[in-house]
């Protein structure tokens, strides 16, 4: 096989890597939709059991002490600013509940048509909502927690582990689009056409 010939077959191999990437999950910097056909850029995610120390639950002792006043609800786009920073000028967070692992089992998916849908999760304090256990929730990304501290049975917080289990309930952080963001199908386009036009040139030789 000739130099030329694997110069060309290496080139269709990256081709291929890049198209594929599309549907190994969510890329930082892709764009994706809102049902309203509104394009946000991922930014991405936060856990629902975070790793800073002053965001976990306080122990009984603790929250007869005291302790909690430090602990803050967060809704999901606060908790966003909170792990992503202050956006500027326009621009705004939008949250997703989606689970990005049914694109993975299911072919006929395509990561391209993950939808933003403004939904976060919450992490319910003390496990209970009217006498009835629950863990989790999935609500308004823009929820306001009429306690002010995580604090009280039945309290919401996109941002504090309580009966919510590390890496179980994932949100994934958006920002409003700006600027145009290239997607990884506009790049395998662009490898597509560079390897055609290497082989008419070698083909010409």
């Amino acid at each position: 096989m000739s130099f030329k010939i694997i110069n060309v077959v290496l080139v269709c191999l990256f081709t291929l890597c890049v198209a594929g990437k599309a549907n190994a999950g969510l890329i930082v910097g892709d764009l994706y939709a809102d049902d309203a056909g509104v394009q946000w850029e991922y930014v991405g995610s936060y856990d629902l059991v975070p790793s800073e120390i002053e965001y976990k639950l306080p122990t009984d002792v603790e929250i007869v002490n005291g302790a909690n006043t430090e602990i803050a609800n967060f809704n999901g786009i606060e908790a966003a600013t909170h792990t992503f920073g202050a956006l500027t000028g326009d621009q705004e967070y939008a949250i997703s509940t989606n689970d990005i692992a049914i694109y993975d089992l299911f072919d006929f998916l395509d990561i391209s048509e993950y939808t933003v849908n403004h939904e976060a999760w919450y992490d319910i304090y003390g496990g209970t909502v009217n006498g009835v256990n629950v863990g989790v929730v999935s609500k308004d990304e823009s929820y306001v927690e009429p306690n002010d501290f995580y604090n009280v049975d039945g309290a919401f917080s996109a941002y504090i582990g309580d009966r919510a289990i590390a890496g179980a309930n994932i949100n994934y952080v958006f920002k409003s689009v700006t600027t145009s963001v290239p997607e990884p199908s506009t790049l395998a386009i662009f490898a597509l056409a560079l390897a055609g036009l290497t082989a008419r040139r070698f083909k010409n030789k």
